[in-house]
């Protein structure tokens, strides 16, 4: 009697429905690689061993689109306010498992309850691979549509983003002000589709692709914090002769020898911040000497010696140590040569 035995193999849709599922978990193995399974029926017939091997069923790997964008400040960036070019930096990283290229923009809208919005935003693309924003001229300014980062698979390629933005003035120390980095694949279809979505054909060599946990797309917020409102210190000096030596004691005087100058060094202090450590140096110019006890600030007089009061003198120069100085504030020194 001869017996007819019929196989059928139903194995090549279970792998496809499982790779699909899987993949919208975690990319894995690369796209547009097959998954070769074939299967072997040993029995017996009245004692006589007997084989069949059904054909090799093939599995094309199918592109999964996946992008994870993460802010690698340690902390919030520190500013003062106004300010300009203040840098935060972000990683982008392929997560997926085909060679996928992606658009970046910036939101500064107020989608958060921060206390600002930065203002000019502008994305540049690390150049050097050194995750440091080093300028325009190594790190260049990104041209949506011109320069959109192509990621190899799986997490093995990423890129340093440079959000550049300006800070407006007016801000208080304390208040924060968050920048969006936005990055979308450029698949057609991708960005923002549902997790498991498939886009025939749109994948790498035409072969489907499937939307990612990301949904294409990643947003990631990054801030600001004001420290300090942006500080001026500037010193201006003037001078006038206030006597001759002689007859004029009603300046101002004929600059003869004899006659004695005298210098106004005012200083100004602009900013809602504090300037540490302000010491003023005045050399006492040549052909001159120095009028032992003239140095004044803000019209008290100061010691020449070394002491408690700001001022002092030695080595032929009048040193006034203002220390800290929150701004804004105007302090005015004076001093005194005689021309020799």
């Amino acid at each position: 009697m001869k017996r007819t035995l019929t196989l059928r193999v139903t194995c090549a849709l279970i792998a496809l429905v499982v790779s699909v599922a899987q993949g919208v978990q975690a990319a894995g193995t690369a796209a547009g690689a097959t998954i070769v399974n074939s299967v072997t029926l040993d029995f017996d017939i009245a004692g006589t061993p007997q084989q069949v091997v059904a054909n090799p069923d093939t599995v094309t790997v199918q592109e999964l689109i996946d992008v994870v964008a993460v802010w690698q400040d340690a902390a919030n960036v520190q500013t003062p306010s106004p300010d300009i070019d203040r840098v935060l930096t972000f990683l982008v990283r392929n997560t997926g498992n085909g060679i996928e290229t992606f658009s970046l923009g910036i939101d500064n809208s107020p989608v958060t309850a921060d206390d600002f919005d930065p203002v000019n935003p502008r994305i540049h693309i690390d150049g050097n691979g050194n995750s440091m924003y080093d300028g325009p001229a190594v790190d260049p300014l990104y041209v949506p549509g011109g320069n959109d980062p192509v990621l190899d698979a799986n997490g093995s390629d990423s890129i340093t983003i440079f959000a550049l933005n300006d800070i407006p003035a007016g801000r208080s120390v304390g208040d924060t002000g968050d920048s969006r980095l936005q990055v979308q694949s450029t698949t057609a279809g991708a960005a923002g589709a549902a997790p498991g979505s498939v886009l025939p054909g749109a994948g790498d060599g035409a072969i489907d692709a499937v939307v990612g946990s990301s949904n294409a797309d990643a947003d990631v917020i990054g801030s600001y914090q004001i420290v300090n409102a942006a500080l001026d210190v500037e010193i201006t000096k003037s001078a006038q002769v206030i006597s001759d030596g002689n007859s004029c004691n009603s300046p101002p005087c004929s600059p003869v020898p004899g006659a004695t100058i005298r210098y106004v060094l005012q200083v100004n202090v602009t900013g809602a911040g504090v300037a540490d450590n302000l010491v003023i140096t005045d050399g006492i110019p040549a052909n001159t000497t120095y009028v032992p006890s003239s140095i004044s600030l803000d019209a008290v007089p100061q010691t020449d010696s070394i002491d408690a009061d700001a001022g002092s003198f030695g080595s032929g120069i009048v040193t006034v140590d203002l220390g800290s100085v929150p701004g804004p504030d105007t302090r005015v020194i004076t001093l005194e040569v005689t021309i020799n």
